[in-house]
């Protein structure tokens, strides 16, 4: 059980800002919170669209897969991050997969309502195209990772950009409490779990990096932020 409702995460989203209140009552009336346990996919890469997300609580991965069974994570989504908005303008079905990685609850909003919407408010677009500008912009900076740096590097800029968003800071440390595994990381810097858990091993002698189960203490943020421009 959660104690938010769809009304209390529409009002809060970026997506919806300046829509009139009478309209935002009609999409929370349209919209749903639903459950989602550890494993289950929201929607599978081809699929058809016909709603829109926001992570209430737990973890939601976007991925993309090849016909080998090869997986990369674009991004993991927590609390507020809305997506799937691709649906509104395309029918040629989803792009990637939206998979939870531990118990979630997810804020689903029929397509047909938020078309609606926005042939009622226009203005609706336009905050959807500064997301999409924003999403875009990341998605080139992963790009650039993946195709220009060596896969330490790519494991610490997703390691940095978790921190960023996530991170507790305590006394020169930074804390992440995401269970995390050598594989996440695999899948997330587009490399092998062994060779990231040799990277992971180097970091924890070198006094860099801690690992405790559920969670992540980054003892040297600096050293850190070093490993993503070694060659």
């Amino acid at each position: 059980m959660v104690d938010v409702s769809p009304l209390d995460m529409i009002s809060d989203s970026p997506w919806f800002v300046g829509l009139p209140e009478s309209l935002i009552q009609q999409l929370a009336q349209s919209a749903s919170i639903r459950p989602f346990n550890r494993g289950a996919y929201l929607f599978t890469e081809g699929e058809i669209d016909t709603d829109v997300y926001c992570v209430v609580t737990g973890r939601i991965r976007i991925a993309i897969s090849s016909a080998g069974g090869h997986h990369f994570a674009i991004t993991d989504l927590t609390h507020g991050a809305w997506f799937g908005e691709q649906g509104l303008v395309s029918d040629t079905g989803r792009a990637a997969s939206a998979e939870a990685l531990v118990t979630s609850h997810v804020l689903v909003l029929p397509k047909l309502a938020m078309m609606d919407a926005a042939e009622q408010w226009p203005g609706l677009y336009r905050n959807l195209l500064r997301h999409h500008v924003d999403r875009s912009r990341e998605l080139y900076s992963l790009l650039g990772d993946v195709l220009f740096y060596p896969l330490r590097a790519r494991v610490a800029s997703r390691l940095l950009q978790m921190l960023a968003d996530h991170g507790v800071h305590n006394d020169g440390e930074v804390l992440l409490e995401m269970k995390l595994t050598q594989n996440d990381f695999a899948r997330l810097a587009l490399g092998s779990r062994q060779r990231v858990n040799k990277i992971f091993r180097d970091w924890t002698e070198r006094g860099i990096v801690e690992s405790n189960g559920d969670s992540i203490t980054v003892k040297d943020i600096e050293a850190l932020q070093a490993e993503v421009s070694h060659d």
